[in-house]
């Protein structure tokens, strides 16, 4: 269970996902904003997806109106996002203003964006929740082999050779067995 926080922007983050996660986190926000709605003791229409474990770190760390706001605005850009790339909505979608209407608080201002960063086999360098989460991303886009963007580029920071150190510290055997040194 994974939010993917690469950018501040909800939509930028978005976009900056392969095809593989754009597919899956549709499913898996709208699993995290069901728990959401358990811990909030917010009742769970019976047809939208069931609630992933509400004791589940990354769920926890939606804690706060602002997070709340921001993973609603993922959601949301998530589905734009599937629907530009792939000129149909995701299943998922139908539910984006459901949620928002369950769980959308008013709030001034901007919080710092900290979430939890849980990540398999994996032990990023940056503090910095979007930093890590782009580490751990380039390691992820080492190791799985059908990393595709849709009817669109990869997003630059992705792109740059990974060095060795960075190899080393993301468990691959050596930099050129890395599918981002090739």
């Amino acid at each position: 269970m994974q939010l993917f926080i690469l950018d501040r922007d909800p939509a930028l983050a978005a976009q900056f996902l392969a095809d593989i996660h754009l597919r899956k986190m549709s499913l898996e926000t709208a699993q995290i904003l069901s728990a959401v709605m358990v811990n909030r003791e917010i009742v769970r229409p019976e047809f939208l997806p069931k609630a992933y474990n509400p004791a589940h770190p990354v769920i926890k760390a939606v804690n706060t109106p602002f997070k709340i706001n921001w993973v609603l605005e993922y959601n949301s850009a998530l589905h734009q996002e599937y629907l530009r790339r792939f000129s149909k909505p995701h299943a998922y979608g139908q539910w984006v203003m459901l949620y928002r209407k369950l769980l959308y608080v008013d709030t001034p201002g901007h919080a710092e964006l900290s979430f939890a960063g849980i990540f398999k086999d994996f032990t990023p360098v940056s503090e910095d929740i979007v930093q890590a989460y782009r580490e751990y991303y380039r390691f992820k886009k080492s190791i799985i082999h059908n990393w595709k963007y849709t009817n669109a580029g990869e997003p630059e920071w992705l792109t740059k050779n990974i060095t060795a150190e960075e190899c080393r510290r993301c468990g691959q055997i050596a930099p050129e067995k890395c599918r981002n040194n090739s």
